[in-house]
């Protein structure tokens, strides 16, 4: 809203107009001519608000007659256009303050219902000879048109900008936008079979937002369908077969639709909006903005479809090659876990031939070597997808201390030191008991052999609130940034003997029984994992 003073007008100055001297009767006669002439609403009033004067176009534009404006009082005018006015408040409010100022230049737009006008309003004092205010002249042009092509061209140019990698969320975002520029229902419709599902859907009724379909005879769509070109239905109930159907039926008497189509030609779909106001005239703007928005929705329902079909393709691609690379490692697998039993096989056939030593003696070598077919047999059950596991109430401390025996010779041999800090009041946790020492099996047996003799290996935990934390942290050469990022990843491996798939395992486990591991580690000075378990 501009607001100016006016200069005062000297004495000495000209008169704005010049006219020659005339009768009373030839001067109204030539205003009445101006004022009809003119396309604008026009109102002259005094400083008093009391009309004097208005055209015929002011009535019209305002819906009442215009003679009737200049034969009440300032109320009873005010009361009678006051219904049209969206902003009555603020109007009431403006005319006090324009009145309130003699001088006042004012320039505004006005918005008006039933029916929709915008309109660009202007204000002044009209001075007399001596430069004094004696009267105020208002005038309405409407605008209605321009207006609704700015905003129109301003949404379009919005749109036609926006971009997202994802389509869905560009679709959504057009949908989204004409439901709120048209305060209406805007639906993009799939067709499926006699069915128009609804791909995304906006409203200001809740009750329409949550619909996610409607039958195809039931809907505007149809018409548009078999058209097959963008159509307007301005009023349903002007046509006896749409005023039939559903939406007519409850008031939902309007509808702009666009077909959509596949790069073949073939339609899809329709985009449209839907709304009750019936009063408002549908532009060939709206039209031209429904038609484009048409096309970029098509455009993104086709690159959807791409990338869907990409993503499949690559998940096929994705699952062939680790089915390779499980293929591939089987061998190397197999060669392993054979030199394994091997060495335990022929220590255990040493032992029991050691004639220098009493059979007690040689039975115990020979049940520690067992002990190594126990940790040879557990990972192997590691590398196995997970099944469905039962959870149950496992302590934490006995499932590593049972791990820690179990791993005691190679422990031994290996030359490693181990460091247990677990308390006792330590709360049970969910998980599957065989499953959790798989679980630390491979994460000790990492740690011991990625350290030399003399390593320091360190368990620890502490109860939180909801949660056991556990942490497995080891003296060796520690992980780059890269390694770290990758560690829960099959098939990566620090050490070239690895397969890969210990951590990848332990990362399942945990998933498994809605628990979380994660890794931090240092070059040069060890690694720690820790893990979070959900308590019972």
């Amino acid at each position: 809203m501009n607001r100016v003073k006016l200069p005062l007008k000297m004495p000495n100055q000209s008169r704005p107009i010049a006219m020659r001297p005339m009768s009373p009767e030839d001067q109204t006669r030539i205003l009445e001519s101006i004022l009809g002439s003119v396309e604008m609403g026009v109102m002259l009033t005094d400083l008093e608000h009391t009309t004097l004067a208005v055209n015929e176009r002011f009535g019209e534009l305002f819906g009442i007659p215009h003679d009737a404006a200049v034969q009440g009082d300032v109320e009873s005018l005010r009361n009678a256009v006051r219904a049209r006015i969206v902003d009555h408040a603020g109007w009431a409010k403006n005319l006090d303050t324009v009145y309130a100022d003699p001088r006042l230049v004012q320039d505004d737009q006005l918005t008006l219902v039933l029916p929709h006008l915008v309109l660009e309003r202007h204000t002044s004092p009209v001075l007399d000879a001596d430069g004094q205010p004696f009267a105020r002249l208002w005038t309405f042009r409407d605008f209605t048109r321009e207006h609704h092509q700015a905003q129109v061209q301003q949404l379009l140019q919005e749109l036609s900008l926006h971009f997202d990698p994802r389509p869905n969320v560009v679709y959504e975002k057009i949908v989204r936008s004409l439901s709120e520029f048209y305060n209406s229902t805007s639906v993009l419709s799939i067709l499926d079979g006699d069915m128009m599902r609804f791909q995304a859907i906006a409203s200001p009724i809740p009750e329409v937002q949550a619909m996610t379909q409607n039958e195809l005879e039931n809907t505007y769509c149809q018409f548009c369908l078999e058209v097959d070109r963008p159509i307007i239905i301005q009023n349903a109930l002007d046509n006896p077969r749409m005023a039939t159907i559903f939406p007519a039926r409850v008031g939902v008497t309007r509808y702009i639709g666009v077909p959509l189509r596949k790069p073949s030609g073939e339609i899809i779909g329709t985009l449209c909006i839907l709304d009750h106001y019936s009063d408002v005239e549908v532009t060939e703007d709206d039209l031209r903005l429904l038609s484009l928005m048409g096309m970029r929705v098509s455009n993104e329902l086709e690159r959807e479809t791409r990338m869907k079909a990409l993503e499949s393709e690559l998940e096929i691609s994705e699952a062939r090659m680790i089915q390779n690379e499980k293929l591939a490692i089987t061998g190397t697998l197999a060669a392993s876990v054979a030199h394994d039993i091997r060495n335990i096989v022929s220590a255990v056939t040493l032992d029991l031939g050691a004639s220098h030593e009493s059979a007690e003696d040689r039975l115990q070598r020979a049940e520690s070597h067992m002990d190594r077919f126990n940790v040879l047999a557990a990972r192997l059950l590691s590398y196995v997808k997970p099944k469905k596991v039962a959870r149950q109430s496992v302590s934490i401390e006995e499932s590593v201390q049972r791990v820690a025996e179990l791993l005691g010779r190679h422990i031994e041999v290996t030359k490693t030191f181990v460091n247990l800090n677990l308390p006792a009041n330590l709360p049970p946790v969910r998980a599957d008991s065989g499953r959790l020492e798989h679980l630390f099996v491979n994460l000790f047996l990492n740690a011991i052999q990625v350290m030399k003799a003399g390593g320091m290996l360190t368990i620890s935990a502490a109860a939180k609130p909801g949660q056991v934390l556990v942490q497995i942290t080891d003296s060796g050469p520690g992980m780059s940034d890269e390694q770290v990022s990758k560690a829960f990843e099959p098939f990566q491996s620090s050490r070239h003997d690895g397969f890969g798939l210990g951590l990848y395992s332990c990362h399942q486990i945990m998933k498994e029984i809605d628990g979380h591991i994660s890794c931090s580690s240092e070059l040069g000075v060890g690694t720690t994992f820790t893990l979070e378990f959900v308590t019972e």
